[in-house]
């Protein structure tokens, strides 16, 4: 299976320059037989905190309507994460809770073959978004595969690839808006889940620069002994990597690291 990390700059606020630059990156990917592609976190807006009531969307909104027929389109697969808009609190509910979701997705020719709200929040997210409250793979048809996607700071979680592994995922997918100061923690851990449950992993980073921080890219793709498939730099680009399902299937048989974990002690 090729995979695609669509390694790109993010215009904060900008949907509508982030989606077409998505969508160029996008269409060189599958030009190259990538039938899995992966963007960056809320890849098409940023951490849009000063408008974010105006750029969340719903699923049904026009951003995954985009995507969804691009992927029709080619008959490929996109993962990535952008900002929904939550429904209200319940009447007469005391708790303030905010309006917007980090929603990981996944669409599969055409069609949203699943969603996971991000559970993990980091810092500023947990004065904007809601936490999701749950932690599965998304089934695919093609292949047979379901994909174990992580949002971002979920990675610094070990119990979140573990419980998406438990719960049969194939492979893990990595959404993440990682800056300069922390890429290298970042590396680590991401080859670290793909080692400790055996399974490829695609990390895909943004880069350029906002407000905020400088980041510097270096998404990557590795298979279950944490070997590298492919790697960028620093700059905005398709990465591709080829990854051998047969090979992934049979490491996951010939060890036994799930088997022999002790939850009674642990």
């Amino acid at each position: 299976m090729k995979a695609a990390c669509i390694q790109m700059n993010i215009s904060l606020c900008s949907k509508q320059e982030n989606l077409e630059r998505a969508l160029s990156l996008a269409e060189e990917a599958v030009s190259r037989e990538a039938e899995l592609l992966v963007f960056p976190e809320v890849f098409s807006t940023g951490f849009c905190y000063d408008r974010i009531g105006d750029v969340a969307e719903t699923t049904s909104g026009p951003t995954l309507e985009t995507l969804r027929a691009f992927s029709r389109e080619h008959g490929c697969i996109l993962a990535g994460s952008m900002i929904e808009i939550r429904e209200g609190d319940a009447p007469g509910s005391e708790k303030k809770v905010p309006s917007q979701y980090n929603l990981g997705f996944c669409i599969e020719s055409g069609k949203l073959a699943g969603i996971r709200r991000k559970v993990q929040l980091y810092g500023p997210e947990k004065e904007y978004f809601a936490s999701g409250d749950s932690i599965s793979p998304i089934k695919l048809q093609k292949y047979g595969l379901s994909i174990g996607l992580i949002v971002c700071n979920e990675l610094r979680y070990p119990e979140v690839a573990r419980k998406l592994v438990l719960e049969g995922a194939d492979l893990l997918v990595s959404a993440a808006d990682i800056p300069d100061f922390y890429i290298y923690p970042w590396r680590i851990m991401s080859f670290s889940r793909a080692i400790e449950n055996q399974l490829p992993h695609i990390a895909c980073n943004r880069v350029g620069k906002d407000r905020y921080s400088i980041y510097p890219g270096g998404s990557f793709i590795v298979d279950g002994w944490g070997r590298v498939l492919a790697e960028a730099g620093t700059e905005e680009c398709v990465l591709l990597g080829e990854i051998d399902l047969v090979k992934a299937k049979e490491l996951r048989q010939t060890g036994s690291i799930l088997e022999d974990r002790r939850p009674d002690l642990y």
